[in-house]
């Protein structure tokens, strides 16, 4: 086969390994710039989304049929890297296309009013040498709720993270990740270790039944 019909043949099986934050609405979206931590590359947005302080929605497309998901948090108008809070351990994700993730809640003891900006991180495995990266800028509201539609494609679900993986964008079960810690590592940028203090034990009972719309 000639090499540059093949090239052609594999560009659409190579962008659709990647996955999309459609809700809230992301920053922007680019194939060849997801692997770039913290948010593909692309500023902060100057139209950010209002999400209520609790029982947030996320919406994703997924482009690999099976995929590890971490959803993070920065609080303020240009977080940068600090993505310190994390709204959704490390969960592993089924099936092709829509992905719905459902009453999200802040960490305990996490001070967040009415007005306040943040950025919500949404970090997959999907490339080779480490993660993808996807950002939404917000604003929280007491006085909204998430109306965007969201539903599971057919046989796409959550289950829980059995792999010895504890943050999405790791490449080997000894690699750590350590975004959010006071001193980041440039070679294991991505998602958030054990830096946010919270009590996530509830949410690993219950993450797949109230927090995830199966």
């Amino acid at each position: 086969m000639h090499p540059t019909l093949l090239t052609l043949l594999l560009l659409p099986l190579r962008a659709a390994a990647h996955f999309k934050l459609n809700y809230p609405p992301a920053r922007g979206f680019d194939e060849d710039k997801a692997p770039s931590f913290p948010c593909s590359g692309f500023s902060v947005s100057a139209n950010r989304t209002d999400w209520p302080i609790s029982a947030g929605k996320i919406a994703l497309n997924m482009g690999h049929d099976q995929s590890l998901v971490q959803v993070l948090l920065g609080i303020g108008n240009d977080v940068g890297e600090a993505f310190n809070y994390i709204l959704l351990p490390t969960i592993q994700e089924q099936g092709l296309g829509d992905f719905c993730i459902t009453d999200l809640q802040l960490p305990k003891g996490l001070n967040v009013t009415d007005g306040t900006n943040a950025t919500i991180q949404v970090v997959t495995n999907g490339d080779p040498n480490g993660g993808l990266y996807n950002c939404a800028d917000i604003t929280f509201r007491t006085s909204v709720a998430s109306t965007a539609s969201c539903v599971n494609g057919t046989g796409v679900k959550a289950i829980k993270n059995t792999t010895p993986y504890q943050n999405a964008n790791q490449t080997n079960p000894g690699a750590s990740s350590t975004t959010s810690a006071p001193s980041p590592s440039a070679s294991t940028k991505g998602a958030a270790g054990q830096t946010a203090v919270v009590e996530w034990g509830f949410l690993l009972v219950a993450a797949f039944g109230a927090a995830i719309l199966l």
